[in-house]
């Protein structure tokens, strides 16, 4: 089995999105793999930088997010759209805000949670 190091193994796990992409690409055995993610100190560089990862992800989708509304709401305001395209961004549109209001729904309620168990930690 190669020797690789751990800098080298962080870059490809989140480069190849997990393990076994990883192991393909360094030439390492899965399970060799799982054993360094076992290592805590390991573990919490990786979570950390997935962590990046995953915020810089996001913060580009939110970007995002107004054009995508106004291109579904230009569907939609379109006369000469087809009915069937305006249904689909119509459906995309309440599909996607539901989701969006349920995710800030639980997001709200877990906080509420946290308050009350951090406070009843404290008296």
């Amino acid at each position: 089995m190669a020797k690789i190091t751990d800098e080298k193994l962080l870059q490809m796990l989140l480069i190849h999105g997990g393990v076994s992409g990883a192991a393909a690409a360094c030439g390492l055995s899965k399970a060799g793999i799982y054993k360094r993610l076992q290592d805590p100190d390991f573990r919490s560089r990786y979570d950390s930088m997935q962590g990046i990862l995953l915020t810089t992800a996001a913060a580009s989708m939110t970007d995002a997010v107004g054009s995508a509304v106004q291109t579904l709401r230009s569907v939609l305001d379109d006369p000469e759209a087809a009915p069937g395209t305006k249904v689909a961004a119509a459906d995309a549109l309440l599909r996607h805000t539901c989701r969006y209001v349920e995710v800030g729904n639980v997001l709200r309620r877990i906080e509420a949670l946290e308050a009350i168990q951090e406070h009843e930690e404290y008296t």
